[in-house]
């Protein structure tokens, strides 16, 4: 079983005057945008090298790991972690899916990172990540199984940080 940590933490962004309060997740330790880098790894520095003559002489950006954490209202006490996710437009998300994180342009949609979350019982599983505009494979990106007491009670615990 994987442990999950929720926390509020601030993000400064060109698109807004003072920071934001950001949903930081933290697998079994790790910060999930780390993981969701490591993963994406390969695949970014593949294109990276393919696309290498069009940014010349500067070199073509790395776009592993390219999001920002979700914005504090899609924490506790909504319900989009929980297997009921808020929508977002239909050409990003196939049935089933939650965003994970976010563009860093402050459109939440704009680049995503997809995932399952079934909620079940005694368990809640994360599974299927997938990023919005590219076919790199994830499958190395869990799956994530919780304790569901444990997950809803870090969820919890996150929104009094403010």
């Amino acid at each position: 079983m994987n442990t999950i940590e929720f926390s509020l933490v601030p993000y400064t962004c060109d698109w807004a005057d003072d920071p934001v309060h950001v949903l930081n997740v933290l697998v079994d330790g790790t910060e999930l945008i780390e993981l969701v880098r490591q993963a994406e790894l390969p695949f970014a520095l593949q294109e990276q090298q393919e696309r290498a003559e069009d940014f010349a002489p500067d070199p073509a950006p790395l776009l592993a790991g390219s999001y920002m954490r979700l914005g504090a209202s899609y924490g506790w006490p909504g319900r989009h972690l929980l297997g009921d996710p808020y929508d977002v437009p239909w050409f990003y998300r196939d049935d089933g899916e939650t965003m994970m994180l976010t563009c860093t342009c402050g459109i939440d949609e704009c680049w995503a990172l997809m995932a399952r979350i079934e909620v079940e019982e005694t368990t809640v599983r994360w599974s299927s990540f997938r990023n919005t505009h590219r076919d790199w494979d994830l499958s190395s990106l869990g799956p994530f199984t919780f304790s569901r007491p444990q997950y809803e009670s870090a969820l919890k615990h996150s929104a009094g940080e403010r």
